[in-house]
This record gives structure tokens, C-alpha cells and sequence, in this order.
């Protein structure tokens, strides 16, 4: 990799290109790929790349509070951030409510490959 600042475009096209057949997995009719294996992509291509997850946001009344989870994803000067609500990961995926701190955490790490 040269020592040029990449531009938005140079990302898309070096992760647009990367064969991830070997790192997908299925469930139920989903195509996905884990954050480990994300996150290693990421890293094999732009070692700098570093992340960051922001205070998740609750919405509605006790006892019936839904959560979204927002992650950046910063490769030098470039920024891309994406939400995601925590939500069950069976079909149809719906927000859960009164999440727990794993369900978060499922949810920051669903974000984190969005966001790469």
C-alpha cells in the first residue's frame, strides 16, 4: 500500500474487490459475514482503520424502551458512520425491547460491519 492519504473511492473499490465467500456465513436465508472476520478484512487493507461506538440512544417509556447502537469507522481522515437498532437476529427481525447489555453488544458488532 503507498503512503498516499486514500480517498473515498480508493476504500470502496479495495473492499468492493475482496473475496468473501470464504468468510460468509448463512442463517436462515441471510448472507452475512462475522465482525472478527470484518474487522480482519478491514485490517489486512487499511492497518490505521480504528472504530468507535457512540453512547446508544433509547427511545419510548420504562419498561417498553427500544435501542440504537451507532458506530464510525475512521481510515485516516475518512469517516463512515451507520445505526442500527438492537433487534432479534431471527426472522423477521423486530427491535427488542428493554435490551440487555449482550443483546447491545450484538448489536454494536452487527453495526461495526455495517458501518466497514
Amino acid at each position: 500500500m503507498s503512503n498516499k492519504k486514500p480517498t473515498y473511492k480508493d476504500v470502496w473499490t479495495t473492499l468492493r474487490a475482496v473475496d468473501t465467500s470464504s468468510i460468509q456465513y448463512k442463517k436462515q436465508s441471510l448472507d452475512y459475514i462475522g465482525w472478527a472476520d470484518a474487522w480482519a478484512t478491514l485490517m489486512d487493507n487499511y492497518p490505521q482503520a480504528v472504530y468507535v461506538f457512540e453512547e446508544p440512544t433509547f427511545y419510548g417509556e420504562e419498561g417498553k424502551k427500544t435501542c440504537e447502537v451507532t458506530c464510525s469507522v475512521y481510515i485516516g481522515d475518512l469517516q463512515r458512520t451507520m445505526s442500527l437498532p438492537v433487534m432479534t437476529s431471527s426472522l423477521p427481525m423486530k427491535s427488542i425491547l428493554n435490551p440487555t447489555s449482550r443483546d447491545i453488544s450484538d448489536a454494536q458488532a452487527r453495526c461495526l460491519v455495517k458501518a466497514i
